[in-house]
């Protein structure tokens, strides 16, 4: 019998526990029992959640019973020689929280299919408490007290942190711990990537990330996959199953590439006006794409292109990114502190001129550029965050490339969902959404739309008619 460090095939994962925990101190292994396991994440969700499905033939949501406040231990793994917390699925040790039965169906008269949604316990104690604190200091610091605070979310999982650059003094007035993340890392800058603002703040299967997309960008990249790998066969003549798990079984382009959005949200160009009510005194930043792109940190990194071309207007002589006008921004700030209701907080240190443009912009770059959906053979390794390089053949008569030079290259996991079937087939599957922010291959065109013969322009002449 093979070892559980042999992987026999692209997908086998191994079930090792899965028990239910309920709030009358019972517990209950539905291990060999469970039919799907779903586990979501997204990068731009602070946890994780996901369902549970099992065959029950004991009706143990009446019995036991369940009543969506059980904790669940769950540990799942891709076949391999040694475990490792960046390699397997585990919460042993830190338990997810059972939220809902959101389903019950017959399938015979002696047993029923329950589907049970789940969420790590982060969320849970998130909607149970409040922080009325303040706090000095790296706002990279001060989300690692507020995650690991007794009082707030308790949490003792890993947390991977991108140190901050910028110090700050704020006051929270009761409100919840997630909020009080979101607050610091939009006020935030890299120290160690461009000084970049672009900080997210979710949960993995490997714990929690305070990460800036340039940070991510800046990563190794950690798989390959590609459209075509050929024969699966080793050296020997043997299915090489590592090999197998770099197929890619399925992909889909998503149509984001939207320039009345990318220039109504900020991902193009945008204009901030502040107004110092203390030294009555306004100021005026510019932020663009195309000025900022050696700038921000991408993907392929050097070999990253724009995907905005820096043709002009054959009417305004302009290029696209040259319309600041597209998002304004105005603010008040006094000596460097913001006063607003609901947005801001009563004290707190201001630095919108080094995060609010350029952060919009990023978030909105990422989730308007080149963005595919893929379907891989599962590995319990991946996590969204991931820096992953796709081969996608060139499926155009035009020129001799053989890879298609804006589907391939380096792309960023920014949703991922694992899917793990029991009863009619073991398998691990993972649908996942990647993205970047530029391409591979030759700058866009940038000579301009031809204006011959005037063809192009517009040289409509006015009229106006009177009913």
């Amino acid at each position: 019998m093979l070892s559980k460090s042999q992987l026999q095939f692209a997908g086998e994962y191994l079930l090792e526990d899965s028990i239910i925990l309920s709030t009358s101190g019972n517990t209950f292994d539905i291990k060999d029992l469970i039919e799907e396991i779903s586990i979501y994440e997204d990068i731009f969700t602070t946890t994780i959640s996901g369902s549970i499905t099992f065959q029950d033939t004991s009706n143990i949501v009446k019995q036991f019973p369940i009543v969506g406040e059980e904790r669940l231990v769950l540990k799942l793994a891709t076949p391999q020689e040694k475990e490792t917390p960046d390699t397997t699925i585990d919460f042993t040790k830190n338990p997810l929280i059972i939220t809902k039965v959101s389903g019950r169906a017959n399938v015979n008269t002696t047993a029923q299919l329950v589907t049970l949604k789940f969420t790590s316990l982060e969320s849970m104690r998130n909607q149970t408490c409040r922080v009325s604190q303040s706090y000095s200091g790296q706002p990279s610091d001060i989300v690692e007290k507020i995650i690991r605070d007794k009082s707030y979310l308790a949490s003792t999982k890993r947390f991977f942190k991108e140190k901050t650059a910028n110090n700050v003094k704020v006051i929270f007035p009761n409100i919840r711990p997630f909020f009080c993340i979101n607050h610091l890392i939009n006020c935030s800058n890299s120290a160690n990537n461009a000084n970049s603002p672009s900080y997210l703040f979710y949960e993995t299967t490997k714990g929690f990330h305070m990460r800036t997309f340039d940070g991510l960008c800046n990563d190794d990249v950690s798989m390959f996959f590609r459209e075509s790998i050929g024969s699966s066969l080793g050296e020997t003549g043997t299915i090489d199953v590592k090999k197998q798990l770099e197929n890619i079984v399925n992909y889909e382009v998503v149509p984001q590439k939207d320039t009345t959005r990318n220039m109504t949200s900020g991902a193009v160009s945008s204009k901030l006006l502040t107004h110092d009510v203390y030294h009555k005194k306004l100021d005026l930043y510019k932020y663009d794409y195309l000025s900022n792109f050696d700038k921000d940190i991408h993907p392929d990194n050097g070999e990253s292109r724009p995907i905005i071309s820096t043709a002009k207007d054959p009417d305004t002589h302009k290029q696209l990114t040259e319309n600041e006008d597209t998002k304004l921004y105005v603010t008040s700030t006094s000596s460097g502190y913001t006063f607003a209701e609901n947005s801001n907080y009563p004290y707190q240190s201001d630095n919108l001129n080094q995060t609010l443009q350029r952060r919009t912009g990023r978030i909105n770059q990422f989730g308007g550029g080149i963005i595919v959906n893929l379907e891989i053979n599962g590995n319990t390794s991946i996590k969204v965050g991931d820096k992953i390089n796709l081969e996608i053949n060139n499926t155009s008569t035009v020129d001799e490339d053989v890879l298609d030079d804006e589907l391939s290259g380096n792309f960023i996991v920014t949703t991922l969902r694992h899917i793990f079937t029991q009863s009619k087939e073991l398998k691990h599957k993972i649908v996942m959404q990647v993205t970047k922010d530029s391409k591979l291959g030759d700058y866009l065109p940038s000579a301009g739309i031809s204006n011959t013969d005037n063809l192009g322009l517009d040289v409509g002449s006015s009229e106006t008619i009177e009913l």
